[in-house]
């Protein structure tokens, strides 16, 4: 991510038995929100970062994206390996982007993104928030909604090659959104999609996203409601006059509705950056709670979407 400034007694014991049970599945169709479990978003980010580094192009970045696509099958979802070549400034380089889909409408889709590589050259690093978080978070997201009846269908997607290979000069960078965008766009795919959602670097223990400029004001205005209804109190700032070239800008050129759920304050202190980009980004300084707080508001603004049927 870039900133751009820069059956009787006991057929009736049975059947309440049956009845608890059932009424608990209904119970959790209907509120999504109760099924989002912030252990299971936990426990998917330590998975993901013991594949370290999950450099673009690289064997780890291929086992990382193999992971990843695992977990979706593992949870009866339709998944695909998306291989593609791509040029960077150390070369062609073979990226994979691992895409799920969830439901079959013939109209309405809405994307749920992260990136899962992590920035080259840096030494001991994990990048458990940055990419680790969010992809933590989104393969939770694909478990709840998986199970719910939904008025859209959903595609989860891990980028590839979101980290530019050398200071993210013009053309490096945002590889695997690139890719997929411009594949929507040959298909007209990109027609029946109604709105993009990404998240990245959302485990910082002071969490407060930093929206940037460059987000549709429709899903922005979705998100600070989401936020209200679930009484969650600052934890969004909108920064209206910076952008930040992340995942979602290809599909805003696209037309497509986008917005960045991202916080770009990750450090030592307040309003800081310091660990970003060093191998201070690890388990010990991300929050189990920042996820389930990340996974809630996404499911709530999903829910300000008409997404559940």
């Amino acid at each position: 991510m870039i900133n751009i400034i820069h059956k009787i007694k006991i057929n009736n014991y049975k059947l309440i038995i049956i009845f608890a049970i059932y009424s608990n599945l209904v119970i959790a169709e209907i509120n999504p929100l109760q099924s989002f479990s912030s252990t299971n978003a936990y426990n998917n980010v330590k998975e993901l970062i013991a594949i370290s580094p999950r450099d673009a192009g690289t064997i780890n970045g291929h086992k990382a994206a193999y992971h990843l696509y695992q977990k979706l099958k593992s949870l009866n979802i339709e998944t695909e390996l998306q291989f593609f070549d791509d040029l960077t400034p150390e070369g062609a380089k073979k990226m994979v982007n691992v895409v799920g889909t969830i439901g079959n409408p013939k109209d309405s889709w809405i994307i749920i993104g992260s990136h899962f590589d992590t920035m080259p050259g840096i030494k001991n690093y994990d990048g458990a928030n940055d990419s680790g978080s969010s992809c933590g978070v989104l393969i939770e997201l694909a478990r709840v909604l998986n199970n719910q009846e939904l008025n859209y269908g959903i595609k989860i997607i891990f980028f590839d090659g979101e980290e530019g290979i050398r200071n993210f000069i013009p053309g490096d960078g945002l590889h695997g959104s690139r890719y997929y965008s411009n594949k929507i766009k040959k298909s007209g795919f990109y027609k029946k999609c109604k709105y993009m959602i990404l998240l990245d670097m959302v485990g910082d223990k002071n969490l407060q996203y930093t929206i940037p400029g460059n987000t549709s004001p429709i899903l922005l205005n979705k998100l600070l409601i989401s936020q209200k209804k679930l009484g969650f109190k600052n934890r969004i700032k909108h920064l209206k006059n910076t952008f930040i070239i992340d995942d979602h800008v290809p599909f805003m050129k696209l037309g497509i509705p986008s917005i960045n759920i991202i916080d770009f304050h990750y450090g030592s202190k307040n309003l800081l950056n310091d660990y970003w980009h060093t191998s201070k980004d690890n388990i010990d300084n991300i929050s189990i709670q920042s996820l389930e707080i990340t996974g809630l508001i996404t499911l709530q603004l999903l829910k300000e979407l008409n997404i559940y049927h």
